[in-house]
């Protein structure tokens, strides 16, 4: 037998700390109330609260109860005590929470009312229970059996999390009992007794401390000095090799390291991986995060005596209000963390803390307008990419009077197809003049097309042709009847390119 059940408390007396609600449930059962409402047991796990209630339902289904206390030795007593009773009945809610399950209950509960023989109901973890088995218990808990002021279902509902329970289920029960947590002198104490009643040798300095690495939980607090007698000695030596706090200095390493040193810290995760779980890692690394923080802005906080306060201080000063980042990182670990997780995590940590800003570079290629001319490029290959254009200035700045004419760049030109393409030239720098079109410099034809329309020309000062308005219309009926013929001869309709664009 394991000694938290072996040593589980059996009467008040034996139960650890609890002196206030202890007293109010001695006090039910001394007036006879009993049975008049049900009643919660809040608390963390392995505070007492189950530990507590079971006492109560003794006491309160017992014979001949002494001051508000079990007697032991009636025959209820002892039935519920050897688990045979069949008017105590203790009701796993994590895997019975149906609605069917617990209708079952509400119905013995009522034929027990008839019959006189009363039953008490103690579901553990009940804000596991359904929605719909919590709406089954609601009549039954409210009413009460005809002619007395007794409940005809009284529960005993034992819960770590009462904020789960519903508001209609809490307002049928007496005032919640709120199971405190133990201070780690109170659980040491325990433990003193326990080591002497197993003959464990044990160094009694360091029964605080274990107490305190199991947050004062006094069930873990019992298994773990169980654990450690294991190894020998219940001495600091065996209690830092169980308890893996030989782990909370690579804790401190890999905090200085995130932003400063990132190989450190990434050797620093598979250290801890050696050790701990990643779950684990993210826990305390948030719990560390917010000591060092509190420490560095406060400047007093509640430390373990594990922890080495000044490192946990320097590392305070070092990161100042980064620590909240870090601290909300860790605390919102993913539900099933991995070792690669914990890995991206701190690398992500580590580049804000350092200030790196990582920018994707995107490869752009031009696709030239349809008025430009095609100019075949080299087909681009994984090991060549393509190089984006680099930006082109416009200057605005008129050129002087005595300045030389710039000279226009030749573009390359592909074979001409046919005569209307062959007459295209460059009008200046990436454009291409095709056919007529209007654009801002004014009116403009191509050669030959003005020696068929017999239009006039003038010549302008920058080298360019120009036409009268009339001459341009002239110019374009003829292209649209040329192209009105070609549809006749190929079928194919005419395009805006085919008339002339920019």
């Amino acid at each position: 037998m394991s000694l938290d059940t072996k040593y589980r408390p059996l009467r008040y007396v034996d139960v650890l700390g609890q002196q206030a609600t202890i007293e109010v449930c001695k006090q039910i059962v001394r007036e006879g109330k009993g049975f008049h409402q049900s009643y919660v047991f809040a608390g963390a796990h392995g505070g007492g609260k189950t530990t507590t209630a079971r006492i109560m339902a003794r006491a309160m289904l017992c014979e001949s109860p002494q001051d508000g206390e079990p007697c032991d030795e009636c025959h209820s007593c002892k039935s519920i005590l050897e688990d045979r009773s069949e008017n105590f009945v203790e009701v796993d809610a994590a895997t019975n929470s149906g609605k069917e399950h617990v209708k079952r209950i509400t119905e013995e509960a009522q034929f027990g009312s008839f019959s006189g023989k009363r039953k008490i109901y103690l579901f553990d973890e009940c804000h596991e229970l359904s929605k719909s088995a919590m709406d089954a218990m609601l009549k039954p808990l409210e009413d009460n059996i005809r002619g007395t002021e007794e409940r005809q279902l009284v529960c005993l509902f034992c819960t770590t999390e009462p904020r789960k329970m519903r508001s209609a289920i809490m307002s049928r029960c007496a005032p919640a009992f709120k199971i405190q947590i133990n201070t780690p002198e109170e659980i040491a104490g325990r433990l003193k007794y326990i080591c002497d009643a197993e003959g464990l040798e044990y160094d009694e300095e360091v029964l605080p401390l274990i107490a305190e690495v199991v947050e004062c939980h006094v069930r873990d607090s019992i298994k773990a000095i169980e654990g450690v007698s294991m190894l020998g000695k219940i001495d600091r030596e065996n209690v830092e090799r169980y308890l893996h706090l030989d782990a909370n200095a690579l804790y401190l390493d890999l905090l200085e390291s995130i932003g400063t040193d990132l190989p450190r810290a990434l050797a620093t995760i598979g250290k801890l991986n050696e050790r701990v779980s990643p779950a684990v890692t993210y826990e305390r690394m948030a719990e560390v995060a917010m000591m060092a923080y509190r420490l560095s802005h406060v400047g007093t906080a509640a430390v373990p005596s594990y922890w080495d306060k000044d490192r946990l201080k320097a590392a305070g000063d070092l990161h100042r209000e980064f620590l909240v980042e870090f601290a909300q990182r860790f605390a919102e670990r993913p539900s099933h963390p991995t070792s690669p997780m914990l890995t991206c995590d701190v690398a992500t940590l580590h580049q804000k803390r350092a200030g790196i800003i990582v920018v994707a570079e995107s490869q752009q290629v031009a696709v030239a307008p349809a008025t430009m001319l095609s100019v075949p490029t080299p087909a681009a290959t994984p090991s060549s990419p393509v190089a984006a254009p680099e930006p082109q200035v416009s200057r605005t700045t008129p050129p002087r009077e005595d300045a030389p004419p710039t000279p226009i760049e030749e573009l390359p030109k592909k074979a001409p197809e046919n005569a209307a393409e062959s007459a295209k030239v460059p009008l200046n720098q990436g454009t291409i003049q095709v056919d007529p079109f209007v654009n801002p410099i004014g009116v403009h034809i191509e050669p030959k097309a003005q020696q068929m329309s017999g239009a006039s020309s003038t010549h302008r000062t920058d080298g360019i042709n120009s036409i009268s308005t009339t001459d341009f219309v002239k110019v374009l009926r003829l292209r649209v009847f040329e192209l009105s013929q070609e549809k006749l001869i190929s079928g194919r309709p005419a395009r805006r390119d085919d008339v002339g664009s920019s």
